[in-house]
């Protein structure tokens, strides 16, 4: 497999590939030695069979994935985000720090055995959180990945993102890079780690679930991926409800009314809004008037 032409880096890595006891331990051995390969014509047949032996084990792991038994569905309730991510990324405390979930944390690799779930709230607006098995074990389920409205990809570094690619096919909804254990890096490294995330043009987010550094980052960018806006409603001569009703961007009055209960709208003699749509507070506004993030509606009715 070797090659005589090969720097110290690369027979490292090869005798971890040879060492290498599961398949998560092949693929990671696998990834080094490819990109600790010299480059030039006399390698270029070798790293492509590297290549080809690396296709066929993430081909593998996801078999295992979908055969696993014992898998329980999981009942989406809401906008659900999934984390996915190798084993010891740190999924785990970061749905800790998002949510209200305590998953198991531990530095033993393969931990997570089945999916956590955890709920987060943020600007009064509810997301289900769902942390995963690791991507190249048996106990990942890949269906949940169908159904995600939005998945984070949980990375360490930028060139373990092409073992996600097996994985990524099966993503529907949309997708965030998620740098996690910044607080390893220095000042120069973590520039330099930015720099080439903008250069490839993708939405990325650099945290620390140690140190809790770029979490409240994290938080909005899930709250920005929904799409979606508060509107809150008030009597006459009260505030305003603290809870808000959560509606999709571009939605009217109407819409407002008519998610309160069907019909709703029909009883309605008079709107007045207060609010990032309106020009002036109290501002009367009819049914098909379209609303922004915050907007304060008070309703007369019959």
């Amino acid at each position: 497999m070797g090659s005589t032409n090969q720097g110290h880096e690369y027979f490292t890595a090869e005798k971890k590939y040879l060492a290498a006891q599961t398949l998560e331990e092949k693929v990671l051995a696998l990834k080094e030695m490819i990109q600790t390969s010299k480059k030039h014509k006399s390698t270029e047949k070798m790293v492509a069979e590297l290549k080809t032996r690396l296709k066929k084990f993430m081909e593998k792991a996801e078999k295992n994935s979908s055969v696993g038994k014992g898998k329980k569905g999981i009942r989406k309730e809401g906008f659900q985000v999934i984390l996915v991510g190798l084993t010891n990324s740190g999924k785990s405390s970061i749905l800790a720090k998002l949510t209200n979930a305590s998953p198991l944390i531990s530095p033993s690799p393969f931990t997570t055995r089945a999916p956590n779930i955890g709920t987060m709230c943020y600007e009064g607006v509810y997301s289900q959180i769902v942390d995963l098995p690791s991507i190249l074990g048996k106990d990942l389920d890949m269906s949940l990945l169908h159904t995600a409205n939005l998945v984070l990809i949980i990375l360490e570094k930028i060139e373990d993102l092409p073992s996600f690619e097996p994985i990524l096919e099966h993503c529907t909804g949309k997708r965030l890079i998620v740098i996690n254990k910044i607080d390893l890096l220095d000042a120069q490294s973590l520039r330099k780690l930015e720099a080439k995330l903008k250069s490839k043009r993708v939405d990325f987010v650099l945290i620390s679930s140690l140190t809790s550094e770029g979490i409240p980052q994290l938080k909005h960018k899930i709250f920005e991926a929904m799409n979606i806006i508060r509107i809150f409603t008030k009597e006459p001569g009260k505030s305003p409800s603290k809870q808000p009703i959560v509606l999709p961007i571009g939605c009217t009055v109407l819409d407002v009314a008519e998610s309160i209960y069907k019909g709703f709208s029909q009883k309605i003699i008079d709107t007045k809004l207060t609010g990032p749509s309106g020009k002036f507070a109290n501002q009367r506004v009819g049914l098909n008037h379209t609303l922004k993030d915050q907007d304060i509606l008070e309703f007369k009715t019959r």
